[in-house]
């Protein structure tokens, strides 16, 4: 017979194993997406930091392609245990608090088939290790709270130190726990010495980020500053609230009873302080104008203590009216699964959307509703450009190719072009968009030019050139990259490292 903490154990993992399950049914479906392309790049250029993230998204990138390979199911199997790991360790804070199996399978059902954690939790980005980080954290100082054990207190300085080298907005959860803290009587905790050292530590762990950032010239500012004036002076707050109550589908039906609950229930009392910089978070990136994933990581740990505060208000009820209510609740889900991951071929995937009739999920950045997701957008045509400038170059005589410069217009063209073309031993790609100004040279060769344009770019560069020759247009349309040209330039007319050189200087001020 197994003891009642090994069955609670094995419930914690069989919800993780599910996790992982469910993500690697689809990791190799449609493709490669824009931004693990550049992260592929960042991972070939190491460096203590880039434009628009720290290193660690790079490390895992370049150890991925390494050791698992370059196809799309490789670059995404650790993202997908990373998943499954903050699946794991939020159970444990469920666990650690007291809670018992149906606290567990509250929660393991709730984690499990949230659309936003499926969404986020199988793509080479920042966002699942992010996540990640937040919940271990979380973690730490809830087992400090329930033992008094310093050594947890010791473990967040490489914890918080590795959050600030995957993503800096970990300083939002960090703020807003600290805070929480303050208004809270576990505000004792903030007097311990281990807490100082433990900041000492994650300090020491950043600092070679910040001086790559001093030495650049401060970059990630220009890139916060681009991202604000171009993404973020778009959020509101009826956006990001709107965003909170519906990205984990029916599991709005647990987290926010169990968050009220959290701040009357007298068995959570010395946990009100979770409550509270959860709200403090809000408000944080309400006054940012953050982005409504950057809250994602602190509902695990939401989910994990409303489960058990649910379980602890109705553990008079009947055990079987209790689970069966609970599957009730939050079996729908499963509904929204093709939206997160991409479990379905994609005709297949559109004829779905359409029959359940989730068109509020196909909105783009553009404001225009399309036949699927953006993520699944950014996944596709990118095969086809590569095909197409491999077709632009095999143009260009063998003997003059060395003189030859593929520029693209975005990081995903060039990320692509550079993973992809690798077969055609394509020359590495340049251009001006995100980390890829970082190693662009100083000079290009220009005798021919093979030039991907998605914004009209190309006609301040034609009158330079005596002939213009389109080779392709990327024909699908489901692709964000949709109608994307491809043109070989020839016999220039002038140098145009001039213009080109000016574009660089003031992309990398």
């Amino acid at each position: 017979m197994y003891s009642k903490s090994q069955t609670t154990n094995f419930l914690i993992f069989l919800f993780a194993l599910i996790s992982l399950s469910l993500h690697l049914i689809g990791l190799n479906n449609y493709g490669i997406h824009r931004d693990e392309f550049l992260h592929i790049a960042l991972g070939n250029h190491p460096a203590a930091g880039y434009m628009e993230v720290p290193p660690f998204i790079a490390w895992v990138a370049r150890f991925s392609v390494t050791f698992f390979g370059d196809s799309a199911f490789a670059i995404r199997i650790i993202p997908t245990i990373f998943a499954a790991l903050i699946v794991l360790t939020a159970g444990f804070i469920v666990k650690e608090i007291g809670g018992k199996h149906f606290a567990i399978t509250l929660y393991g059902l709730a984690i499990s088939l949230s659309p936003a954690f499926l969404a986020t939790g199988y793509l080479l980005q920042p966002v699942v290790f992010d996540q990640f980080w937040w919940v271990l954290t979380y973690f730490l100082l809830i087992k400090y709270t329930y033992t008094r054990q310093t050594k947890y207190l010791l473990l967040l300085g490489p914890v918080i130190g590795l959050g600030l080298l995957t993503k800096y907005a970990i300083l939002f959860v960090v703020i807003a726990i600290i805070a929480g803290l303050l208004l809270s009587a576990q505000r004792k905790i903030l007097l311990k010495r281990q807490l100082y050292i433990a900041a000492l530590i994650a300090l020491l762990i950043f600092v070679p980020n910040v001086i790559w950032q001093y030495l650049h010239h401060w970059p990630v500012l220009t890139h916060m500053k681009e991202l604000t004036e171009t993404q973020l002076v778009h959020n509101t707050i009826e956006g990001l609230i709107k965003a909170q109550l519906i990205s984990n589908g029916t599991a709005l039906l647990l987290w926010v009873p169990g968050l009220l609950l959290l701040f009357f229930h007298k068995s959570l009392a010395q946990l009100r302080w979770v409550g509270f910089s959860y709200f403090l978070l809000l408000v944080l990136l309400i006054y940012f104008k953050g982005k409504p994933y950057y809250a994602f990581g602190i509902y695990p740990v939401v989910f994990a203590i409303s489960a058990y505060a649910i379980e602890q208000t109705t553990k008079h009820l009947n055990t079987s009216l209790k689970y069966s209510i609970a599957f009730l609740l939050l079996l729908p889900n499963v509904i929204f699964m093709p939206m997160s991951i991409p479990i379905l071929p994609i005709y297949r995937a559109i004829a779905y959307f359409k029959s359940m009739h989730l068109d509020g999920f196909l909105y783009w950045g553009d404001g225009e509703k399309h036949e699927i997701t953006q993520d699944y957008g950014d996944m596709l045509g990118w095969d086809e450009i590569t095909t197409l400038t491999a077709k632009a170059y095999t143009r260009i005589p063998e003997h003059q190719r060395n003189a030859t410069t593929i520029f693209a217009e975005n990081y995903g063209e060039a990320g692509a072009i550079d993973h992809l073309g690798k077969k055609y031993k394509l020359p590495p790609v340049v251009s001006l968009s995100s980390s890829f100004t970082l190693w662009a040279p100083e000079r290009i060769a220009y005798q021919y030019i093979i030039y991907v344009d998605d914004k009209g770019q190309v006609e301040k560069i034609k009158p330079a050139y005596a002939k213009a020759e389109l080779i392709g247009t990327v024909s699908d349309k489901l692709a964000l990259e949709y109608n994307t040209k491809i043109w070989l330039l020839t016999a220039p007319k002038a140098d145009i490292n001039p213009i080109y050189q000016s574009s660089l200087k003031e992309k990398r001020q």
